[in-house]
């Protein structure tokens, strides 16, 4: 179909279309493919000159429907044709495959980042229970800036974001170590979130040695990066006798 006809269409009419073409074609998302390849090559220039067609009218509000799409290959279209035009909801659609949250529990994750710790009192005035909460909060904003905030230009992790939050689980963990309270840590070893269990097994390392280096193994093996590659680091320092934790800078 000529792109002169799919300027005649509405834009609801060509989303609807751009989603049923996106279906058919497939992607890595799902591992499914239009067969034969032929046609596939001939559905994903269709699905090229309706997303020229798109971008040129901007519906951003309507085009946010892609993103939210049931349809993973649906979505997966959409972030790749909708980047120029709607940068922060396409990225967020992305991540969200990679790492399957919905495009706004993404947005979501990305904001709290953004908005930095919720307020309560000061850390040396909270009780344990507090700072164990406060320490997860911390740990999944981390877990955020790794998978859902990019740098300026787009081109990789916010590494200022990324340093800023890592000092926030580090102030945590250091107030517990101050009142001998590294012990509570071990709550979190069975979090759902793999940041969570890995900042409080690193930690959690001279209070409850063999269940943290059981721990950091277990998401070692995973080789979840940028987790496994940090805890490869401490179980070796803490062997090794460099291990500092909360006693030397943190990080």
């Amino acid at each position: 179909m000529s792109a002169d006809i799919y300027a005649t269409m509405t834009t609801d009419e060509l989303i609807q279309r751009f989603a049923n073409t996106a279906k058919r074609v497939g992607s890595g998302w799902t591992g499914t493919f239009l067969r034969p390849e032929s046609e596939r090559k001939a559905q994903v220039r269709e699905l090229q000159a309706m997303g020229a067609e798109l971008r040129a009218r901007k519906p951003i509000a309507k085009l946010r429907r892609l993103f939210e799409d049931e349809d993973r290959d649906v979505r997966g279209c959409a972030g790749a044709q909708f980047h120029s035009i709607d940068p922060q909801w396409a990225k967020a659609t992305t991540a969200g495959l990679a790492y399957k949250v919905t495009v706004r529990e993404a947005l979501a994750l990305r904001q709290r980042v953004l908005e930095g710790p919720p307020p309560g009192p000061a850390l040396q005035d909270m009780t344990i229970e507090q700072l164990i909460n406060s320490f997860k909060d911390a740990c999944t904003r981390l877990y955020a800036t790794t998978r859902f905030l990019s740098d300026e230009e787009g081109g990789g992790m916010d590494m200022a974001a990324y340093n800023d939050v890592a000092g926030d689980s580090y102030t945590i963990a250091k107030e517990l170590a101050a009142r001998g309270e590294l012990g509570a840590l071990g709550s979190l070893f069975g979090d759902p979130l793999i940041t969570v269990r890995q900042r409080a097994a690193t930690y959690g390392l001279p209070a409850m040695t063999a269940q943290s280096i059981a721990t950091l193994e277990a998401i070692a093996a995973t080789k979840t990066r940028p987790e496994a590659m940090f805890d490869a680091d401490a179980i070796r320092e803490f062997r090794d006798g460099t291990y500092r934790g909360v006693v030397g800078t943190g990080g």
